[in-house]
């Protein structure tokens, strides 16, 4: 059963606005990549780039694109009494609950893969002739998409509570603007959710170099918020979907 509910979720997906927002960062990315924010040296140039075009992606669109992600595939059930319809059928609310928040994770697992093509691409067309960071970029983009797990696990929830999709949309937006001055707090920035993406990037990038440029002070008590916040927030989508009477 869990598998058919996440093939009919899935194709729920053909033809829907998704599959362009997953190239929305990695093309913003691309050309703030190609602005002299920082000058390129031969010798940091690949580092100079990543770093300039990490930071745009973790700390603006990816936060964005995932509270997107969440809001558009609750937003196919919020219309025309969907959740109702959908859980008539033979399916537990707990599993159509996984199955959608499995679906999110997938589309920013794309969005990274594609970040990190856009980072190579923008560096060949610029001329970069030294070697690219492929392992450093892999470790920094899978580090961000477990820092996206309480993040979307937070704005599940709040899709699943606004029946529209402007509402988690414009709580998302507000919540992700003051993210990079609250990334610099060594106090509050690990707390912060739409924090998490950034700190995890830049602290991985830097750490698979050998260096110690993040924001962070510790890691350990980092990644133990991460957890311990995707467990909080998931459970409390997971109790909230459960008692919920959909009309």
């Amino acid at each position: 059963m869990f598998l058919r509910l996440f093939q009919a979720e899935w194709m729920k997906l053909n033809g829907s606005k998704v599959w362009l927002l997953i190239f929305a960062s990695p093309i913003l990315s691309a050309i703030i990549g190609f602005l002299p924010i920082f000058p390129l040296t031969e010798a940091d140039e690949w580092l100079i780039l990543s770093t300039q075009m990490i930071i745009a992606h973790s700390a603006l669109f990816l936060p964005l694109l995932t509270g997107l992600f969440a809001a558009l595939l609750c937003s196919f059930e919020h219309g025309h009494g969907g959740w109702k319809q959908l859980l008539a059928l033979p399916v537990k609310k707990l599993q159509l609950y996984g199955v959608k928040f499995i679906i999110i994770m997938i589309l920013l697992a794309f969005t990274q893969c594609l970040f990190i093509l856009s980072v190579l691409v923008v560096g060949t067309l610029k001329g970069f002739y030294s070697p690219f960071p492929l392992e450093s970029l892999l470790y920094s983009a899978f580090m961000g998409w477990l820092a996206c797990l309480p993040l979307a696990a937070l704005q599940y929830w709040l899709a699943t509570m606004f029946t529209s999709f402007a509402g988690p949309s414009v709580v998302n937006v507000l919540l992700t603007f003051p993210a990079m001055i609250i990334a610099n707090s060594q106090v509050f920035g690990p707390l912060y959710p739409w924090a998490h993406p950034v700190l995890a990037m830049t602290q991985a990038f830097s750490a698979s170099l050998g260096g110690e440029a993040g924001f962070l002070e510790s890691s350990s008590l980092f990644y133990v918020t991460l957890i311990c916040s995707f467990i909080i927030f998931t459970v409390i989508g997971m109790v909230y979907f459960q008692r919920k009477q959909w009309n």
